[in-house]
């Protein structure tokens, strides 16, 4: 539950990127996935990233100096570092089975249960 918590909360956080931001990272993101997928080592993986840099392909598709890239990475992920905890804290799970058994909502399946998510920001 954890992880899926942190997830939902980094999820939210990349959204309120600003547009050029949040593309930019999600496509340096999605590569260095798509290459974490291929590789079969941690060493391969470094390699691959050398081999196919997510860094300077962002570079060229989004019109920028590749240290710029580097950069302005960096910067969101310390941003999120710094803001995913807060959200986290912020984030409660409430458990509403029980009333939405009682108020007919629910089956009754004692499998299925109902949740509220509030976040308090």
């Amino acid at each position: 539950m954890n992880q899926q918590r942190y997830e939902f909360v980094r999820s939210r956080c990349i959204k309120q990127l600003p547009p050029l931001e949040r593309r930019l990272f999600q496509f340096v993101e999605k590569k260095e996935l798509i290459l974490a997928d291929q590789a079969h080592t941690e060493d391969h993986f470094v390699k691959l990233l050398q081999e196919h840099s997510p860094i300077f392909e962002a570079a060229e598709k989004f019109v920028m100096d590749a240290a710029e890239v580097y950069e302005k990475v960096q910067e969101i992920e310390k941003w999120l570092d710094d803001e995913i905890p807060k959200k986290l804290r912020q984030l409660k799970l409430i458990d509403f089975t029980d009333m939405m058994q009682l108020h007919g909502r629910s089956s009754g399946d004692r499998e299925m249960k109902c949740f509220y998510l509030s976040d308090e920001s």
